[in-house]
């Protein structure tokens, strides 16, 4: 075998490997519209913050979300895929209220889209 196609088989075999796998995690941590989502329940204490929800269609898989806070505002970017690999329609966030007094929860989307979510808007 000419070293050529060895070195042409060994880059195919690669490219078919990681390329799916570079995709997938692309899309498996995609930070979804919050339109997308229903948010069911919303708890704030000055302990615990627990919102509770799933998403409108049946496809779509949670995976995940970032936190952010500025002026006694927090910010959620659920993290989620169209692929139905892991993941679960339904989510529960939980984390400690280490922020203080809390105003206003959002869900924040790509691009400009938010979604107020607590207090009922």
């Amino acid at each position: 075998m000419r070293p050529s196609m060895k070195y042409g088989i060994i880059v195919s075999a690669v490219i078919i490997v990681f390329v799916p796998i570079i995709i997938g995690f692309y899309m498996l941590n995609k930070v979804v519209d919050p339109y997308e989502t229903m948010v069911t329940r919303t708890e704030v204490s000055p302990e615990l913050i627990t919102i509770k929800g799933g998403f409108a269609d049946s496809i779509s898989r949670y995976h995940g979300y970032y936190l952010s806070h500025h002026n006694n505002s927090l910010f959620i970017q659920i993290k989620g895929s169209k692929l139905p690999i892991g993941g679960s329609k339904d989510f529960t966030i939980s984390f400690s209220n280490t922020y203080g007094n809390v105003d206003d929860i959002y869900l924040l989307g790509p691009g400009n889209a938010k979604k107020k979510i607590w207090p009922n808007p």
